[in-house]
């Protein structure tokens, strides 16, 4: 386990440079609009911030191509914040120091919670693109919406998944306690508990676990056919390594966290992973294939997650509005809550529709299912 961490660790910190290099970091020409983005590019989550980050470079580019905001390019300024104790002073160097007028995050959901309370403060409007703990739009901000899905939503489908495919068979939940995968867990239980589907063991564990084989062990035990999962790429590999050192699997096994998502996680994984269904953001569909050219161009090699083209959608729909707005940031916000756009309307398949709480009520997620090495929906599964 921890030799796993380290390479996935290097990994990630090696195209967090890469990516890093590719974007505007520079003061800003006085003519541009700049942007801020508030990603952890280094650290424990750097691979889900780079590919959050790769997202974002590929809506700048395309707005930039199209005669930028307002006539104004586009300066995007990603600052790293590796931590929670950092995102504080990030949000406030960008809007300070780099003068950004937008705020865009965040990759996780423990980062968005101060990241987004110190840009509404300072009345800037933060859009968080793919962090999806529920809590993040409970706290009644003006200044902040969200684009992607919810971890309601992830609970929502995973219910109707047991309901539909894994009736009557016998329910585990296992989860990382931290934000994003334990408002994950939350939501999961929500769901399952109001279909009557009852959970025969729930194991939290966590974010520092040193393995997963007592947590395999307990769940093999109590007889475990069909195991929900909610983890990054460190915790999916951890798991997998337990249930091979005890020759167990469950019937069925559902990933619920970006853990599951990630190409790394199947370099690592190869056929152990075959077969898992994972619920989560589309991964480029044929709609994407455009947006998926531009990012083996630019990058070149293929998107490593959903996170990406999740990032691309609804950073180009901040910066389409804007554009709308005259470059006016002061108007973002009520124009986005205004804009109604049906299913399909942006590339991934998304909608929009701000709820309330600043919700897109037009995002989703999918399930999707790991087969000969590549992610496809999994309704193209037989079976």
């Amino acid at each position: 386990m921890s030799l796993s961490r380290r390479l996935m660790l290097g990994f990630a910190g090696a195209c967090a440079l890469a990516s890093r290099a590719g974007a505007s970091t520079a003061p800003a020409a006085p003519s541009a609009l700049v942007i801020g983005a508030v990603l952890p590019l280094s650290g424990s989550a750097a691979l889900l911030g780079d590919e959050v980050l790769r997202g974002i470079l590929l809506a700048a580019d395309a707005v930039n191509q199209a005669g930028g905001i307002a006539g104004k390019p586009v300066s995007l300024v990603p600052t790293d914040t590796p931590d929670q104790a950092h995102a504080t002073q990030a949000v406030g160097d960008l809007i300070s120091g780099a003068h950004a007028s937008v705020i865009l995050g965040s990759g996780v959901s423990a980062l968005s919670y101060p990241a987004s309370a110190a840009a509404e403060l300072a009345q800037t409007p933060f859009i968080e693109l793919t962090a999806l703990a529920d809590g993040i739009l409970t706290r009644g901000f003006k200044y902040t919406l969200r684009t992607g899905p919810s971890a309601s939503m992830v609970g929502q489908l995973a219910a109707d998944t047991i309901q539909s495919r894994f009736a009557g068979r016998t329910l585990g939940l296992l989860y990382n306690t931290g934000a994003a995968d334990g408002a994950i867990a939350a939501a999961v239980t929500s769901a399952l508990n109001a279909a009557k589907l009852p959970v025969k063991l729930a194991i939290g564990y966590p974010e520092d676990v040193a393995d997963l084989y007592d947590q395999a062990g307990r769940l093999m035990r109590a007889k475990v056919d069909v195991l929900l999962h909610a983890a990054g790429p460190d915790d999916a590999l951890g798991l997998a390594l337990a249930m091979r050192a005890q020759g167990w699997r469950p019937g069925a096994q559902i990933g619920c966290g970006y853990g599951y998502q990630l190409r790394e996680t199947q370099a690592a994984l190869g056929t152990a992973l075959g077969g898992t269904l994972v619920i989560g953001a589309p991964f480029y569909p044929a709609s994407a294939a455009a947006v998926q050219a531009a990012y083996f161009a630019k990058f070149g090699i293929q998107p490593r997650s959903a996170d990406s083209l999740t990032a691309y959608v609804g950073a180009k729909l901040v910066f389409e509005t804007l554009n709308k707005a005259g470059g006016d940031p002061s108007k973002l916000i009520a124009m986005l809550r205004g804009t109604n756009l049906p299913r399909a309307a942006l590339s991934n398949g998304f909608g929009v529709s701000f709820d309330l709480s600043g919700q897109n009520t037009g995002s989703f997620v999918v399930l999707q299912q790991w087969h000969d090495g590549s992610l496809v929906p999994s309704a193209a599964q037989a079976g």
